[in-house]
């Protein structure tokens, strides 16, 4: 039995070896093209292969190790010896080891990646929004890193030994109560302080918020501003055509003087209604900078506000970045093109957005009207050739 258990190990060993060169010996082949021209050989870049290829080294190192040992204990239970508990010791002091190292990397986690988080809310919501979090984290991680110090320190001051006994701890009833009420009370608070920031997210908005419409199509997006009366005009899906993109009806007074625009700007301090749409797939309006997000659902109109309240000047010197731009994108992948789908949001103060609205000329003329009315008569046309087709 003792050679049996030998030669199983020695094959276990010999089919390791043979998956690690098997697999170095791949890796090599696909990273080599026969018709390339010879170049200068390049240092060892860290990247994907080379950190496969140390997983793959780790495991097998670990295997080897975790086979070797195997060994030896059958051997000296063969051979009537007692297995002694040595590697209590080791495997306690690795897993204090690995507590430090564990506790290491979050923190560099921390000090690296966390540099690269978005800068400071720029609107009233994104505040209380970053607030909330902050206090949820703040609770979450004291819990997280209280628990693992106690995890790894009991694993090494408490690892098995012969000359001490576990000690049967059935229950106990006060202790039960503490851990189920504290942690129900704690997240009942979290909770509710979520469900209050939402529902003060989601309010009306304001009677006098600027009103914008915002259509996502695959791949941009589409922004249209109230004209002079400050009355955004209707729209339906049945007038959409090549010129009429959002299917603007402008049989509606109130729609004539709407204009379109390439960038959006934004007055600071005043609420700005978005009413999104979507002409084809599922688009997803992302502002980060000011902690807004909403779904834009083909046929089913969804709505957004906030209050801006930071400049895009003042975040220029918040930031350190000359060339910071706030951005609207889009959250869903809605196709190969769907990172196009940005534009970007300016936000001034109420002087200079007034001065940027004078400039700014209304979308329908003799012009637009009659390029709006050929491109009906075509797509109804269109229409009924399918339907003749079809038939």
């Amino acid at each position: 039995m003792k050679y049996s258990i030998l030669s199983k190990m020695k094959l276990n060993l010999k089919a390791l070896s043979a998956f690690a060169l098997i697999t170095l010996s791949s890796t090599i082949a696909l990273a080599q093209d026969p018709n390339a021209l010879p170049t200068e050989p390049k240092p060892l870049s860290i990247d994907f292969w080379f950190y496969t290829l140390l997983l793959v080294a780790a495991v097998l190192v670990f295997a080897v190790i975790n086979k070797t040992v195997k060994a030896l204990e059958l051997t000296h239970t063969l051979n009537g010896k007692e297995v002694g508990n040595k590697w209590n010791k080791i495997n306690g002091v690795i897993f204090l080891i690995f507590g430090l190292g564990f506790f290491s990397a979050i923190f560099w986690e921390f000090n690296t990646h966390g540099r690269q988080l978005l800068p400071e809310a720029a609107s009233i919501h994104g505040a209380q929004t970053d607030y909330l979090f902050n206090i949820t984290l703040i609770f979450t991680g004291a819990v997280f890193v209280l628990t693992h110090i106690l995890l790894f320190f009991f694993a090494f001051k408490y690892k098995g030994s012969g000359k001490r006994k576990a000690f049967f701890y059935s229950h106990n009833d006060k202790l039960e109560v503490y851990w189920t009420l504290i942690p129900a009370i704690v997240l009942a608070v979290l909770v509710f302080s979520g469900w209050k920031t939402w529902t003060n997210i989601t309010t009306p908005a304001p009677q006098e918020a600027l009103q914008l419409d915002v259509t996502g199509k695959q791949f941009a997006w589409i922004v249209r501003y109230p004209g002079t009366d400050k009355v955004l005009g209707t729209k339906a899906f049945k007038l959409v055509n090549d010129v009429n993109e959002t299917g603007v009806n402008y049989n509606d007074i109130n729609a004539k003087d709407d204009f379109f625009t390439r960038e959006i700007y934004l007055p600071v301090n005043r609420p700005v209604k978005f009413n999104f749409g979507a002409r084809d797939v599922l688009h997803s309006a992302y502002l980060p900078h000011f902690r807004a997000q909403m779904n834009c659902v083909p046929g089913m109109p969804t709505t957004f506000w906030f209050t801006p309240t930071i400049t895009t000047d003042e975040m220029r010197v918040k930031t350190n970045d000359p060339k910071f731009d706030y951005l609207l994108l889009c959250a869903k992948i809605c196709g190969t093109a769907h990172y196009n789908m940005q534009v970007k949001i300016v936000v001034v103060d109420e002087a200079a957005y007034a001065t940027w609205l004078a400039t700014q000329k209304p979308y329908y003329t003799e012009e637009t009207a009659k390029q709006i009315t050929e491109a009906e008569v075509a797509r109804m046309k269109a229409e009924e050739e399918r339907k003749l087709a079809l038939n």
